[in-house]
């Protein structure tokens, strides 16, 4: 089971490799519009892969700070901020439908996000500009994202046959983290978001007083187990053991400790 440090390092190297695989592959690949007003290229794999590989919000961070930094390397500075906001929808969109879709047809996720981009910048562009000079853009950004989403499939279905990224294996960045894991296994699971962590901290200290082992998990929003297979599910709420989820600010670790122990005595 991967503990919280080893997913953090996990993702900070996967998030620095895809960064900087956006950035070469949109500098190093980028041909200019026939209309002079931006380019083509080959970044969105890589924002794609930034979503499916990484997960919602480290995706759409990773994919939107890449992309728009290679705005500003090429010159096309105006586009940055729009490129951050686009790419990172692109990404976002792309894990929320590839972790909802059923395994044979979970890569249509990549395509449908990719669609994403002809729109984004046609509307930016006729802010900027009208529609008139935004339309002929439209198929260019089209080809590019459909290119990138094709790329991404054929290396999104590789990488995800890897030990590293290996969904059934549990190894795929996810959106919950196991932040304490008892030596030998839990007697109960305490869950809450990412700001009430020091509430299930504490609340699982005052159960190990009682002889009481728990398994302290955080998770990036209150769908987030509805967002894994049943496989990484159960890495983070075994069968069989009780469960207390901690869902607002408001409680204490008292309390939390005492809905535990209840748990534990049914």
């Amino acid at each position: 089971m991967q503990t919280h440090s080893n997913q953090s390092i996990r993702r900070l190297t996967t998030a620095g490799v895809l960064a900087a695989a956006i950035v070469l592959l949109t500098t190093l690949v980028s041909i200019p519009m026939p209309g002079g007003l931006g380019y083509i290229n080959l970044g969105d794999a890589g924002v794609l892969l930034a979503g499916i590989l990484l997960g919602g919000g480290w995706g759409a961070l990773c994919a939107g700070v890449a992309s728009a930094l290679s705005d500003v390397l090429l010159g096309w500075g105006v586009y940055a901020p729009a490129t951050f906001v686009i790419k990172g929808a692109v990404a976002l969109v792309a894990w929320l439908l590839f972790s909802k879709l059923g395994k044979k047809i979970r890569y249509v996720a990549l395509y449908i996000a990719a669609l994403i981009v002809p729109l984004g910048y046609f509307l930016y562009e006729t802010l900027l500009y009208e529609s008139a000079v935004a339309v002929p853009n439209v198929p260019f950004n089209a080809l590019q994202c459909m290119v990138g989403a094709v790329v991404a499939n054929v290396l999104g279905m590789m990488l995800f046959r890897t030990k590293l990224f290996s969904i059934a294996s549990g190894a795929a960045p996810v959106c919950a983290e196991i932040l304490r894991e008892p030596k030998n296994g839990p007697d109960v699971v305490l869950v809450s978001g990412r700001a009430q962590s020091e509430l299930i901290r504490k609340a699982g200290d005052m159960l190990s007083v009682q002889g009481v082992m728990a398994r302290l998990v955080v998770v990036d929003d209150s769908r987030a187990f509805d967002r894994l297979s049943p496989t990484q599910r159960e890495q983070f709420l075994p069968q069989g053991k009780p469960f207390v989820h901690v869902e607002n600010d408001d409680t204490t670790p008292k309390a939390i400790m005492l809905a535990a122990v209840e748990a534990v005595g049914k």
